[in-house]
């Protein structure tokens, strides 16, 4: 007998490995060993031909018991009798079930083995055989037909017998019986399962596979309701590869008798899987989890793989023979990942070249709508919807259906975790539901929770969430202020629906902000769009579980934008203020008094989502902006039927550019007259309507908590008398109040100075009378009556822009100078024909001492400012030491061009002695190289400024270098930009230039032979790098031209690394002259990627300099130089390029010669032009310290490790080179990885 080994391929039987039982003699062995024999330790058996084994769950009912007899009773262990050679090989012990019981049944054989089943299980202790239930059942499993069996379930397999006398023989336990039972059969019907078992019994493998099922690889025991007159049980069951799947289905003639198998094979494979060590073998884990990561979702701390089986739609009459090519792909893997559900089918051989693997399917958890769990066997139901969609719903089964349903429901929850109400159906038994009441927790989570629900539904919904843009504001009204900001895929001017969906949802149940703003965000896709699929993100209770006391039909029948709208506001009860300004494009129809030939008027869906919720008493929405919204008379029945209501306690209604006429507008006004003790702003800016000072101040009069009042571009008074009444406004404890584009005549005036110089205007902290038609007296009187005592400046910000500036200027800037002025003053866009006048308002700047922020941006002169308005700018900048802000931009568009000239770099030199500025803007202000290098000399001496606003400014690359180097000793600066227009701008001049040295060798080759001089092309200077003497060198006499040295695309951005390419010399042309080389293509991507690379370079060093500094702002102990300060400073740009250009002059030809690479003469031009490349690339590496090595990986390079490292931890941001709390950031930044 031959020995067991590794290597011999022979497997043990399940007996042996799953009981412990001492393993059988060899077929050859000519009488019965005992097991308890010593001698028989070493043997196996051979290989069978079998069907595979499967698994399921194992339960012990106490039924069960009924059926064991006692110990005496049962039979004493027969010896196995030698089986005949020439029988074939059975799992049953033969397959002659057909004849009665007798004497060649009693010496069946299995397989090769000389001995029956019984003796398997003769040497067992009566503890070992732990027989759960017994009994005979019709089976239908495999290529054999419906017969008789009798089954035993134990505590880890579902024994096969051929009959209760094979089983008796096996367990003492189970009664014997003299002869066979001689019930009538069943006819012969394919088995379910046989379709899935011809590849099994056809492979090598088969032959190994043991009696019986374990009970850990079973995959579902559910009923089968296939319409005929017994009651079916089908057991699902896997091979210990996982790779193999079978059915075995029972039928029993009583349904009490099924639920009594179905209960005990459920538990009893229920217990098996939980002691079992390895529920899944690593090749299994390993397949999935990488078919779950090529599907974006796998995360290790998240993933849960489990077996089920696709149940086939049940149909009357049973399976049809073609029904069964279906189930070969029923038993698959169901994933759980981050974000979906993952159904992997098997893995199998691919038994033909074109056989691909079978497909997975995937949905997003966000879509699951129903989770139902049968309380009667192991089938269950996912459903999944995604919008404007027909739901999908899976019918499967498991025998770890509960724990697939409470791990969804654990996914779900942390995905939504501010969620008070769960969008879906979850239908389980109760037991199920108790434990999870008992462990789910109350999250509370900031402003990540945001980001996570909004990725999943993003994930969910197939939108890429990198495009999501939005910021929070903290410093504002109703803070904090969720604001949705563009798109950032400039391809798309508006968001998708399906976008607007997940955003929507994802801030629904949150409790952070405030204030939710749209502002500026198309929502016209989800007005007037319905999903008739399904209402299960429809919204029917508030934060607090109340119900909203509206009709269910109601609620479902409303459009998407109403409905979203409705759940924003009623499931967030810190949410005070929703901004819907220019989210709505439509137009309504026009009024028509005529009831026969009306439109009607749709509405824009606002109004109809969010009015009703307010005088339901359902939302805390308080403050709603409806600016740009052209509102129709369906909106305007809304509105005026909540603002005429109390019980709405509405602070403000923002209705600026509505489309308003006199009647809507008087509408509107007596119906807010409700809110007379709430309402705290008025918003009617942009609305044509005239009006009567009478009746206007008896509208306006009532309300008492007016704080905010914004009348821009509304009114046009019809009489001489003031806007708005003194008595009127000194009623008003206001903080804002806005009359731009509005005329004010000298009543107007009167009444305002009035108001101002009341202690009633204390609180006022905004003025805006930009554009009004003011003249230099009326402001003078205006700024008096703002000053209360000498010395002492309004803690506000007025805004005088636009106005007569130049009549009676004089008393202007008399009340400037004299320190009048609040301390935030706004004069943008000034315009004077006489710049002896700007002169003197820069004067009475120059000594105010009460203005703090100055905004004096776009001033437009009749001509570049003069040398005596620079230096009286100069003194200005050096002398002033009560500003803290101040913008000088310019302006520099298509229509309109306003800046200082180029004397501006002159008079920024007296920033240098300046000690009280923080913030300085100086953008479009055309400052150049000469620019940055007046601002680098002031970083070097100013020790106060904290921003520094210069980009647009057309600064080169050896500007943005001269600014960097000095903030080598700079410790307060700590913002700069990183100059990306000036960049791109860098880039289409140098992708011109060495355009234009292509195309210089084609005309010349075509002229006549000039001399040196005249053959070159005059181009502009592009910064550091002068393409101009390229040409001049391409054209001129080299009979060669070496490789050109090329950055790695490997290397970290702003890093110089060099590789080289060999090539031979290029023949001359007619009587040795040498011919031009034209460059390529390539040549000029290799040009621009070294201008890009030397800007990047210098924008990582900016990043480092300012990086510290804030650190060192925020009182942390850091050194004052950044790494290998000295090797990233260079000493002289210019001197850097120039090297670099002559050795990119030098470019390997990309137009083939014709060479003659057999003679001794081009082996030796050969080693020459090596040389000389050799020599050129070590006065590179000397110059520079960058080496050169082909091989070297930039991270190997310490002087380049962590550059693009640095720049995420920083939260740099590389495409704009600023920092990510300056810009509005998206969801995935920090946790998530976009497709």
């Amino acid at each position: 007998m031959s020995k067991p080994s590794a290597s011999s391929g022979r497997r043990r039987s399940f007996f042996n490995a799953a009981l412990g039982l001492t393993p059988l003699t060899s077929s050859s062995s000519s009488e019965a060993t005992s097991p308890s024999d010593p001698k028989a330790s070493g043997n196996v058996l051979k290989k069978r031909s079998t069907l595979p084994s499967i698994s399921t769950s194992h339960y012990e009912d106490e039924s069960s018991t009924s059926l064991q007899t006692d110990e005496n009773a049962s039979p004493k262990s027969r010896p196995s009798m030698l089986g005949k050679t020439g029988r074939p090989s059975s799992i049953f012990g033969s397959l002659r079930s057909l004849k009665s019981l007798g004497e060649d049944d009693i010496q069946t054989t299995t397989s090769n083995s000389s001995h029956s089943p019984s003796s398997i299980w003769d040497g067992q202790d009566e503890q070992e055989k732990n027989v759960l239930h017994h009994g005979e059942v019709q089976t239908s499993s495999g290529m054999f037909r419906k017969k008789k069996e009798y089954l035993v379930i134990t505590d880890t397999h579902i024994m096969r017998f051929k009959s209760q006398a094979k089983a008796a023989e096996s367990f003492s336990v189970i009664p014997s019986m003299l002869g066979r039972s001689q019930t009538k059969r069943h006819s012969s019907v394919p088995s379910a399962g046989s379709a899935q078992d011809l590849q099994s019994l056809n492979s090598s493998d088969s032959g190994e596979r043991d009696i019986g099922i374990p009970l850990r690889q079973v995959i579902a025991v559910h009923h089968v309701d296939d319409g005929r007159p017994f009651f079916t049980i089908e057991i699902d069951h896997l091979d210990d590869d996982c790779t193999n799947a079978s059915c075995m289905s029972l039928q029993l003639s009583e349904p009490e008798e099924r639920d009594l198998w179905l209960n005990v094979i459920r538990n009893a494979a229920s217990n098996a899987r939980l002691t079992d060590s390895r529920p899944s073998p690593r090749h299994v884990l390993n397949r999935n989890a990488s078919v779950v990561e090529r599907n974006n979702d796998y995360d290790p701390n998240s993933f849960d793989l489990y077996r089920i089986a696709q149940r086939p739609v049940s149909k009357s009459g049973g399976r049809s023979p073609e029904d069964l090519a279906k189930l070969s792909s029923t038993i698959s893997f169901l994933a759980i990942g981050l974000h979906k559900v993952h159904i992997i089918p098997l893995h199998k051989r691919v038994s033909s070249p074109l056989d691909g693997p079978a497909q997975t399917i995937s949905y997003g958890i966000m879509n699951l709508t129903s989770v139902r769990i049968s309380e009667h066997d192991d089938t269950f139901e996912l459903s999944f919807r995604r919008p404007l969609c027909p739901p999908t719903v899976l019918c499967l089964a498991s025998v770890e259906c509960v724990n697939i349903a409470i791990r969804l429901r654990h996914v779900e929850l942390a995905l939504r975790p501010e969620w008070t109400a769960r969008p879906y159906t979850f239908s389980v038994p109760q037991t199920v539901e108790r434990d999870l009441q008992r462990t789910e927790a109350i999250h509370n989570d900031d402003h990540s929770s945001l980001d996570k629900t909004l990725i999943a539904y993003c994930v969910a919904y197939d939108v890429n969430p990198s495009k999501i843009r939005y910021t929070i504001n903290y410093t504002c009204e109703d803070a904090p202020r969720f604001e949705l900001c563009p798109s950032s895929d400039y391809r798309a001017d508006q968001y998708s629906i399906y976008e607007l969906l997940a955003v929507m949802r994802a801030l629904r149940y949150n409790e952070t902000f405030g204030t939710v703003s749209f502002s500026g965000i198309k929502l016209d896709a989800l007005n007037h769009r319905y999903d008739p699929y399904g209402t299960e993100h429809v919204c029917y209770f508030t934060k607090r579980g109340t119900e909203i006391p509206m009709e269910p039909s109601q609620l479902q029948s409303a459009s998407l934008l109403v409905q979203e709208i409705r759940a924003l506001a009623v499931t967030s009860k810190k949410t005070r203020r929703m901004d819907f300004s220019n989210c709505i494009t439509g137009t309504p129809p026009e009024e028509n008094y005529d009831v026969n030939e009306r439109v009607k008027d749709p509405g824009s869906g606002v109004a109809e989502a969010i009015f009703p919720l307010c005088r339901l008493q359902s939302t805390n929405v308080d403050w709603i902006c409806l600016n740009g919204i052209q509102l129709g008379e369906t909106d305007l029945d809304y509105l005026i039927h909540a603002a005429a209501d109390r019980i709405c306690h509405l602070r403000a209604i923002e209705l600026a550019r509505c489309g308003l006429n006199d009647r809507r507008f008087e509408l509107i006004l007596d119906g807010m007259r409700g809110q007379w003790a709430t309402l705290e702003s008025l918003e009617f800016s942009g609305n044509k309507v005239e009006l009567t000072h009478q009746k206007f101040e008896s509208q306006i009069s009532v309300f008492t908590t007016m704080r905010k009042v914004h009348l821009t571009s509304t009114p046009r008074i019809l009489i001489d008398e003031p806007i708005i009444p003194d008595k009127v406004l000194m009623s008003w404890k206001l903080d804002e109040l806005r009359l731009s584009r509005t005329p004010l005549n000298q009543s107007s005036i009167e009444s305002l100075c009035c108001y101002l110089r009341s202690t009633n205007s204390e609180t006022l902290r905004e003025l805006r009378l930009d554009r009004t038609s003011l003249t230099g007296a009326d402001l003078a009187v205006l700024m008096h009556s703002l000053t209360r005592e000498p010395g002492k400046p309004r803690n506000m910000h007025i805004d005088i822009s636009q106005n007569n500036f130049e009549k009676d200027h004089a008393q202007f800037a008399k009340a400037i100078a004299g320190g009048l002025a609040p301390q935030y003053v706004s004069l943008p866009l000034l315009e004077y024909e006489n710049e002896g006048l700007f002169r003197k308002l820069i004067h009475a700047f120059r000594v105010n001492k009460s203005i703090r922020y100055l905004d004096i941006s776009r001033p437009s002169l009749p001509d570049d400012a003069t040398e005596e308005t620079c230096e009286c700018l100069r003194r200005m900048l050096a002398e002033n030491d009560t500003l803290e802000e101040l913008d000088l931009s310019g302006e520099d568009s298509k229509l309109e061009v306003a800046n200082l000239g180029v004397g501006l770099n002159a008079a920024l030199r007296g920033l240098a002695q300046n000690k009280s500025i923080r913030v300085l803007r100086v953008q479009h202000q055309k400052l150049g190289l000469q620019g940055a290098q007046t601002l680098s000399d002031v970083l070097r001496e100013n020790t106060t400024l904290r921003e520094l606003h210069c980009d647009y400014n057309e600064i080169p690359l050896t500007g943005l270098t001269d600014l960097v180097n000095s903030l080598h000793r700079n410790t307060t600066l700590i913002y700069l930009p990183s100059m990306d227009s000036s960049k791109s701008g860098h880039l289409r001049q140098t992708e011109r230039e060495v355009k234009a040295v292509r195309d210089a060798p084609s005309v010349a080759s075509q002229s006549k032979p000039r001399s040196s001089a005249s053959s070159r092309l005059i181009l502009p200077s592009s910064g550091s790098f002068d393409f101009r003497g390229r040409i001049a060198s391409t054209i001129g006499n080299k009979a060669s031209f070496p490789s050109s040295p090329k950055l790695s695309p490997s290397s970290p951005k702003g890093g110089l690394r060099f590789s080289r390419t060999n090539s031979g010399p290029s023949s001359g042309g007619a009587h040795g002259v040498p011919q031009p080389q034209q460059l390529s293509d390539q040549d000029i991507k290799a040009a621009l990627r070294l201008v890009d690379e030397s800007w990047e370079r210098q924008q990582w060093r900016l990043n480092q300099y300012l990086s510290r500094n804030f650190d060192i702002f925020s009182g942390k102990d850091v050194d004052l130089d950044i790494p290998e300060e000295d090797f990233e400073r260079p000493s002289s740009v210019a001197s850097l390029g120039k090297l670099l250009e002559e050795v990119k002059t030098d470019t390997t030809p990309t137009l083939e010669k014709d060479l003659d690479l057999g003679t001794e003469a081009s082996h030796l031009a050969q080693e020459e032009e090596q040389s000389r490349r050799k020599g050129i690339i070590e006065e590179l590496e000397k110059e520079t310290g960058i080496s050169t090595e082909t091989n070297a990986h930039p991270r190997q390079d310490s002087r380049f490790h962590g550059t693009r490292l640095l720049n995420i931890n920083l939260g740099f941001n590389d495409s704009t080179g600023s920092f990510m709390d300056d810009e509005p950031r998206t969801p995935t930044q920090k946790e998530f990885t976009p497709y």
